[in-house]
């Protein structure tokens, strides 16, 4: 008997029913879709304290802060990590709104 046919015969999904496993998979693809809106929302902000520019280059006025230094008092402000800042920040600038 194969994995699928042993779920199905059982009625079961792990300790839940079918219908109860049809709808935890239903809540969680709204978190899924809610955090994914939130990650491009917390990179399109990101994105505007920080711009993208090519490694190195700086503007007028950035002496005060690097990227890093204004992306990790960003995070800290915000409760996250530098790198939960940093991530969605580079990959909204990859994905237009458009496409996402």
């Amino acid at each position: 008997m194969t994995m699928p046919e042993k779920i199905e015969s059982a009625d079961k999904v792990g300790s839940v029913s079918v219908h109860r496993y049809e709808q935890i998979v239903a809540e969680l693809r709204k978190i899924v879709e809610a955090q994914t809106r939130g990650q491009f929302t917390i990179g399109d902000y990101a994105l505007e304290i920080e711009p993208m520019r090519q490694y190195g280059a700086r503007e007028r006025g950035e002496e005060l802060f690097t990227v890093k230094a204004s992306l990790f008092r960003l995070a800290e402000d915000i409760g996250l990590s530098y790198y939960s800042v940093r991530t969605p920040r580079w990959t909204a600038s990859r994905w237009p709104a458009e496409h996402r």
